[in-house]
Formats: structure tokens, sequence, C-alpha cells
């Protein structure tokens, strides 16, 4: 691909600047669209931050103190708003952001557009449906449940977590042909299990929290003086948690800050025995990826409490009871050959949904498909009109 073809033009659309598995996702494709072909000129742009910067800085901490503080309200906020299709907050998104939007398409003049948050997806979709945009977009669902704000009959191509996703998005009127399920885009790095260790080596626990870290960490940090385990931390931008731990002077506990390198991750995967963390989309699938046992131990409301209701139901992942030492319930699972069985079970069964296998395939699909995007859907106008001669026979 490549050579002397003229320059393509890719848009990727996450909301927030803040950090968060939207960007971790865009940031794996933008790399793989430039393995793939020098002649793509991919750009991310944060549209809320492209609104008004005040306006994004605003909205992310009023976010931030809302799931923090009043986490009961912001729960039932979503399910009410997000979760089931909601008339008015359609309405004041159209009204506000939607003649931005087409502003930003017709200034960036993209090829293709990518979604990986459900609000330019929504925008995007309802200026298609207004006949104000013909340019090819894609959904790439970072999370492991569908919020009804994300755009779908007017979407030409849908990356999914799972077949239950693909299922519903097929009785919401999409058709199968543009539903892919790749599991949650995560970058390449992530794809293999480097080692077995031998047994009599220390276990090994990685803590991760996302961008703000995990915060009330009491019962793992009781633990300092235990031999037997060693715990790897990382806090993310939360400075706070970063100098408690550091403060512990444990040779035993490790704080890490922010880190940004998908090699740098993998290495600490490939060190940990199991994951501590939140039920973030991302985390979890580079975790499952790895075939980490995974612990939950705490969860956000709103879309993380979706997640975690699906990911519970498959047996992917283990709550943590926040009354009991954590230490002793990750030891006593990792410790148990039948609990360690289930656990990888389930992180087959969950892995083998997928059609396509890595961010690789997932990126030459959507240049294979949407750059020819005229050719595609005669393709597909041929195929269905010999299926019916075929039927008539």
């Amino acid at each position: 691909m490549g050579g002397g073809l003229e320059l393509k033009r890719i848009l990727i659309l996450p909301l927030f600047t803040m950090e968060s598995g939207h960007h971790r996702s865009s940031q794996a494709l933008m790399e793989s669209f430039k393995r793939l072909d020098p002649s793509i000129h991919c750009e991310k742009v944060d549209f809320l931050s492209y609104v008004n910067t005040t306006l994004e800085k605003l909205v992310s901490q009023l976010y931030l103190k809302w799931i923090t503080k009043v986490p009961g309200f912001y729960s039932s906020f979503y399910k009410q708003f997000f979760y089931q299709q909601s008339r008015l907050l359609e309405f004041v998104y159209e009204t506000l952001f939607l003649e931005i939007m087409q502003r930003l398409i017709e200034e960036k003049q993209p090829d293709v557009l990518i979604c990986t948050h459900s609000f330019p997806s929504f925008l995007i979709s309802k200026l298609k449906e207004y006949n104000r945009c013909h340019i090819p977009v894609v959904n790439i669902y970072t999370d492991f449940c569908l919020n009804h704000l994300w755009g779908k009959e007017q979407v030409d191509l849908h990356f999914v977590p799972s077949k239950s996703a693909k299922e519903h998005l097929m009785t919401s009127s999409v058709p199968e042909e543009n539903i892919v399920i790749t599991g949650i885009v995560t970058n390449d790095q992530f794809l293999k299990r480097k080692r077995k260790k031998a047994r009599e080596e220390k276990i090994h626990v990685l803590v991760a929290g996302g961008s703000l870290g995990l915060g009330e960490l009491s019962s793992l940090l009781d633990s300092r003086n235990n031999n037997a385990v060693e715990y790897r931390v990382l806090c993310g931008s939360n400075r706070s948690l970063y100098q408690k731990v550091t403060a512990l002077n444990s040779d035993s506990i490790q704080p890490y800050s922010y880190i940004s390198s998908p090699a740098q991750m993998n290495q600490l995967y490939d060190w940990a025995d199991a994951l501590i963390t939140k039920p973030g989309g991302v985390t979890v699938s580079e975790a499952l990826k790895k075939q980490l046992p995974v612990f939950i131990h705490s969860v956000l409301p709103g879309q993380e409490e979706l997640n975690m209701s699906f990911l519970k139901s498959r047996g992917l992942v283990l709550k943590l009871n926040k009354n009991k030492q954590i230490e002793k319930q990750i030891v006593s699972v990792l410790n148990h050959p039948d609990a360690l069985s289930n656990i990888n079970e389930a992180m087959q069964l969950f892995l083998q949904e997928a059609e396509l296998l890595s961010c690789s395939e997932a990126a030459r699909l959507i240049v294979e498909r949407m750059f020819n995007h005229a050719a595609y859907k005669r393709s597909v106008y041929l195929e269905q009109i010999v299926s019916r001669l075929q039927q008539s026979l």
C-alpha cells in the first residue's frame, strides 16, 4: 500500500483531553495506520476542546467531582439519559453542537471519520441523517456495553467488543455486514503473554486505576511487610497517591507515575500474575489479552457499572470484598487451580468471539472498506442481487 497514492485523511474523535481508554484506542489505531500506509494522514481531535478549551476543562472537572462526590446521583443520571434514549438530551446536543461538528468536518476535510466516544458519533450520525455529511464513519466502542447515544444506522462500520454487542446492534437495524467483533481495540503490544513463571517466585500484583489511580488502598498498604507478594502501583496523575506509596519506603510496593508507553505497560503486564483495577474497558481488555486474572477494586458510577455487570456475568473478573484483606483474597485465588482454570476458560471463550484479532487488522479493514467506499457498496449490492437470484432458482 502507499506508493504514489494521494494523501488519505482520517479524523479520529474522542471527547475530552483527559487521558482515557478512548485515547488509548485512538493512539493504537493511529500507530497501526502509520505502519500500514505512509500516505495516510491521521489526526486526533478532542471534540469538546475544539468547541471551547475552557468548556472542556469545566466539563471534565464537573464530571470528576460528580462521580466522586455524588456517585449515586450520577449513576441514576447516566442510566436515565445515556443507557436509554433521551429525546431531551439529544435535542440539547443537536442545538448546541451540531453546527460546530459540521464546521470541524469542513475544516479538516477527512476521507474517513472514526469515533471513539458516543458524543461525536451521535452528532455525525445526525449530520448524515440530515444529508449534511457523506463521509464514511466508523464507531470504535471502548466499553463492553453500548450506551444509547452512539450513532447506529448512519454509521458505516462498527467495531464491537463482543457477540452480544453485535446482536444488540442488529436488533437496532444495523446490517450484520457493518458490524465486526474486534473486542475492545488495544495496542498490538498486548497480544501475547510471554512467559510462565516458576512457582517459587513471589506473587506479582499490578495495581492500575486509570489516569486518576485507584485512590483508597489501605487494605493493600497494610500488607506492605509481607514478603510473599510484590506490588507495582500505577498512580496515574494522582500525585498524592504516588507520594503516599513512596512514603511507605517498602521494597514490596513500588509506585509508578503516569505511563504512556505501550511497550513499558506491556512489560508490567508480563511481570504481573494478577491485576487489581476498575472495570474500564481498555485496561480490562489489555489484561484479558495478556491472560491476567483481573480483580476489581472499585467501580465508578455510570459506564463502569454496566461494564462490571457484563464482565461479572461472563466470569471474566472477580470483585474484591473491601471488608476483607485484599491480599488474602488474591492469594487464595492464585493458589487455587480450579479457580484459575475457570477464569482462563472464561477468557478463552470471550477472546474466541473476535472476528479480527489485532488492531493492525482493524486498521487494514477500515482502509480497505472505507477508502474504497463506493466500490464496497457496489460489491455488497451485487452480492445481494446474486443471493436473491440464487434463492429464486
